[in-house]
């Protein structure tokens, strides 16, 4: 099955722990919960289901594919759906609008990679936070992530004073049993 065939509660029952863990995540740092936050690779909104239990009520999403942002159109939940895709492209969105940009399940072979990183401050107020949530396993089967390319990137970033890293966590059990990892960066 592809993402754009599912709805939120096939992850529920795929075991995908990842939209809720990701949540509670973005929830440690942006405690505002009238923040306005972009769900970057929204999916079909599992994410943005999360976020509302929460309590966060101001959600932007994207998403490449046109049915999930359907999907997500149906759930009532998103104040604004872009269908675009997440890279070294500019989206259809002011500089410095989101306090928070979260993204999980998205870097995977072959969909998202470090070229968003960029867009992804760009569009992030200073003092905004990111995070990331993907499968572990992906930063070395993934060959845009081997080699600590994706790390790589990130350390970069942070060198270069572009964002400040703020965590990275191990998780036991992302999706179906798998580990998983989460990135935390704050834009200064």
């Amino acid at each position: 099955m592809i993402a754009t065939q599912l709805r939120p509660q096939d992850f529920e029952t795929a075991d995908y722990k990842g939209p809720r863990l990701g949540a509670e995540k973005l929830a440690e740092f942006v405690k505002d919960k009238r923040a306005k936050i972009l769900d970057a690779g929204c999916g079909v909104g599992t994410v943005g289901l999360q976020l509302k239990k929460l309590g966060y009520s101001n959600l932007d999403g994207v998403d490449l594919s046109p049915r999930s942002v359907d999907a997500c159109k149906a759930l009532n939940i998103y104040q604004k759906l872009i269908i675009d895709k997440l890279g070294d492209n500019q989206l259809d969105i002011a500089e410095n609008s989101y306090d928070g940009v979260i993204s999980i399940g998205t870097f995977i072979p072959g969909h998202v990679n470090q070229s968003a990183f960029l867009e992804f401050l760009r569009v992030v107020k200073p003092g905004g936070y990111i995070v990331i949530g993907m499968r572990e396993e992906f930063l070395d089967v993934a060959k845009e992530f081997q080699n600590g390319q994706l790390e790589g990137e990130m350390k970069r970033l942070a060198d270069e004073k572009r964002w400040e890293w703020v965590q990275r966590e191990a998780i036991i059990e992302f999706f179906a049993g798998k580990p998983g990892v989460h990135f935390v960066f704050k834009y200064l």
